[in-house]
C-alpha cells in the first residue's frame, strides 16, 4: 500500500469512527445494522482496511450520515498535490453509488 492510501485509509477510519461515537454506537451494533462484522468496522476505523464503495454506502445509511462525511478532503491527506488517480476513481466511485441509494430511496 503507498503512502497515499495508507494516509486516506487512516482518516477515513477516523471519521468512521467518530460518525460512531457521535451516533452513539458500539462497534458491534454498527456492525450488524450496515450488515458487516464488527472486525470490519474495527479494522476500517483504525485504517487498516478500506470498504468498498457499496459497503461504504451501508455504513453512511446506518450511521444516518452523507457518504461524503466519511471521507476526508483532499487538503486533510496530501496538500502539496493531487490525488492519485486510483484513490480519485474510488472516491467518485463512492460518491456514486451514495448518490444512486439516495435517489432510490426517495423514490421509495
Amino acid at each position: 500500500m503507498d503512502e497515499d492510501q495508507r494516509v486516506f485509509d487512516q482518516a477515513m477510519g477516523s471519521r468512521v469512527r467518530q460518525a460512531r461515537l457521535r451516533a452513539n454506537l458500539t462497534q458491534e451494533l454498527l456492525a450488524r445494522k450496515a450488515g458487516v462484522s464488527r472486525a470490519s468496522i474495527t479494522n476500517i476505523e483504525k485504517g487498516i482496511q478500506a470498504p468498498p464503495p457499496y459497503r461504504l454506502a451501508r455504513i453512511a445509511s446506518a450511521l444516518s450520515v452523507e457518504v461524503a462525511e466519511l471521507l476526508p478532503p483532499l487538503s486533510e491527506l496530501a496538500p502539496t498535490h493531487d490525488l492519485p488517480g486510483h484513490l480519485a476513481e474510488a472516491v467518485a466511485s463512492v460518491q456514486r453509488m451514495a448518490q444512486e441509494m439516495k435517489d432510490r430511496d426517495g423514490e421509495g
